[in-house]
Parts: C-alpha cells; sequence; structure tokens
C-alpha cells in the first residue's frame, strides 16, 4: 500500500508566511535637531545677520574729552535650498496580487530614505566646516593611530574646555550636544575617569533612551550616540578608521527648507516602523503616491504607478567656533 508523504506530495507542503515584517534598522537621526531652522516661501535664499561682538573698553575716559566713536560690523550667511527625492514605480500586476500591502511598505522604506538623507546631508556640511581637534597627540587625520589617539575623558574635556573660552552659549536646557558613534560610546565607557564622573552626573528626565538616541548628561554636556555620526574607514594611521563626534552650543548651524518642507528630523525607525518625529503639521518631506492610470495618456492600460519622497533643504555654519568635530580613534578602529 502506498504511504503519502511530504516527498510525493510535495506541492502540498507549503511554507508558513509570517505577516508580521521585520523591522528594519535605523540609526537614530539626530544631526538636524539642534540646527536653528526656517522655511522660506516666495523666496530662493534665507539670510541670517549677526553682529560682532564689541571688545572690553580698558583705557580710562579723560576729563572732557569724548573717546573716539565705537565701530560695529554685521556679518551674514546666505542659504539656498536644494530639492532632493526618490521614488519607487510598481506596476497593476504588483499591486493585485503582492501578499503584503506594498503602498504602506513603500511609503514607509521611502520614509526611512528621506530620514537618512536629511540626517547625512547636514552631517555632511558639518564634517570639516567647524573647529576641528584630533585625540590624543594626533595632528591630522592620518596620524590618528589605534594606541594613542582614542577617544577618552581628556580629548573630551579639552574639546568642551575649547567650546566654553569661545562663549558658546549651551543648546537648551543648559547644555551643550554631543553626537557620537555608539563604538566611541564603547570606548569611553572603558575610560574609569569618564566613567567615575558619568555616574555622578544628574540624570536627566528622557522616558526612552532607545527611541530619543540620548544616553546621558556629562560636565554639562548631553550626550547622544548614532550610527549615522561620521566614521572616515581606513583614513587613519595604519589604515585605522578614525571616527568623529561633534560638540556644538546654541546657533553653531541652520538648515532651511522651502514652503511645507521643513527639514527637521526624520525618525521612522519606531514601533512596527511609525514615525517617531512627533506631529506631522509641518511635514519634513512630502510623501507623494501617483496611483495606476495618474500618468494619463503616458499610461493608457493603468499598468504603473509611484511612492516618492521630496524635500527641500540647505545646511549652513553659523558659527564654527560654536562647533567642534573631534576626530578620533576607538576600540573598533
Amino acid at each position: 500500500m502506498a504511504v503519502q508523504t511530504q516527498s510525493t506530495l510535495s506541492d502540498e507542503v507549503k511554507t508558513q508566511y509570517l505577516r508580521r515584517l521585520l523591522l528594519r534598522a535605523v540609526p537614530r537621526l539626530l544631526h538636524s535637531r539642534w540646527a536653528e531652522r526656517a522655511r522660506i516661501s516666495g523666496y530662493g535664499s534665507a539670510e541670517w545677520r549677526k553682529f560682532a561682538s564689541l571688545s572690553a573698553v580698558t583705557d580710562a575716559l579723560t576729563e572732557g574729552v569724548s573717546p573716539d566713536n565705537t565701530s560695529v560690523s554685521v556679518s551674514t550667511v546666505t542659504a539656498t535650498p536644494a530639492f532632493y527625492g526618490a521614488y519607487i514605480q510598481h506596476t497593476d500586476e504588483l499591486e493585485l496580487t503582492a501578499y503584503d500591502p506594498i503602498l504602506s511598505n513603500f511609503s514607509a522604506i521611502l520614509g526611512e530614505q528621506a530620514g537618512l538623507s536629511v540626517d547625512t546631508l547636514v552631517r555632511n556640511s558639518l564634517l570639516g566646516n567647524v573647529t576641528t581637534q584630533y585625540a590624543g597627540s594626533a595632528a591630522s587625520r592620518g596620524g590618528v593611530d589605534t594606541t594613542n589617539d582614542k577617544i577618552a575623558y581628556a580629548s573630551f574635556v579639552k574639546a568642551l574646555s575649547t567650546l566654553m573660552a569661545a562663549d558658546a552659549l549651551p543648546v537648551e536646557n543648559g547644555q551643550y550636544i554631543a553626537l557620537i558613534h555608539p563604538h566611541s560610546y564603547a570606548t569611553l565607557m572603558q575610560d574609569t575617569a569618564f566613567t567615575n564622573t558619568f555616574q555622578n552626573a544628574s540624570p536627566r528626565d528622557d522616558s526612552n533612551p532607545m527611541r530619543t538616541g540620548f544616553m546621558g548628561s556629562f560636565l554639562g554636556v548631553d550626550i547622544y550616540v548614532s550610527s549615522n555620526v561620521k566614521e572616515y574607514a581606513d583614513e587613519g594611521a595604519s589604515s585605522a578608521d578614525v571616527y568623529v563626534m561633534f560638540l556644538f552650543g546654541k546657533e553653531a548651524y541652520g538648515v532651511v527648507g522651502i514652503g511645507n518642507l521643513d527639514p527637521r528630523e526624520v525618525d521612522g525607525a519606531g514601533p512596527d516602523a511609525e514615525s517617531l518625529t512627533g506631529s506631522q503639521a509641518i511635514k519634513p518631506v512630502d510623501i507623494i503616491v501617483k496611483p495606476l492610470g495618474s500618468e494619463g495618456a503616458g499610461d493608457p492600460l493603468n499598468q504603473r504607478a509611484t511612492t516618492a519622497w521630496k524635500t527641500a533643504l540647505d545646511t549652513k555654519i553659523l558659527n564654527s567656533a560654536w562647533a567642534i568635530q573631534l576626530e578620533h580613534a576607538n576600540e573598533f578602529s
């Protein structure tokens, strides 16, 4: 008597399809969060203005003699946003036969791409345009080595003191902001001089550090961790990877968008790929859906549809002395 097995009836043995989609890995997107923001409408550019500080008066007045008139100066920074975007095109057959809701998933992954793009564009505008320091005894990126130039308490404090000496104002809550890579954070947490001070720091009331990226306060600095903080692969001594820590005060840099596009942080890596940005009254990006047949005569059989994102952005350094780019090695270099 023939016995029916999985082999003889292989077409009947199916793999169970789990409808729940796995979350995608997206870095904490932080670089634009503390920027000075502006939006323009009806103009092509935006302009920031700043009056220079006056020097101290050290000469006593002479009786009956007026001193020289004090001169003042003003400088401007102009930002001209450019547009960025991407889209996914799909067919009517895919829309009819796909098991997953492709439009919502296309929107989710495009939203993540938009967020990563904005964060990377802002980050790249900071690189090389602010005050640059090197950990340890290194004098250049190519001289950063894995033995002597790891990020440490001493280099952190040196960068902070440079910011303070430039009279940089705190960003928020009386705190400066530091952005570091997870590999650099791991190295700092093995520095006893750092950890002993860190453990005694006053805690901040942030409900979910994994969601905000906030990992604690140290010497008046709020430290945030993101894997999108810059890593220069193989650019140090003996092909060491060189990492960046950004440390900045208020009004160090600004970002500008156009119309209803406000280039604030975009965080699409929340639970079930939901946005963590908050209110969408002002959108960081436009999500644009063109349904089947929207192309008119260009798509006579209603065969093609697209999902897209678009944003407008420019980033400008407003005060390079109020932002430090600390280049260093770490345990993973």
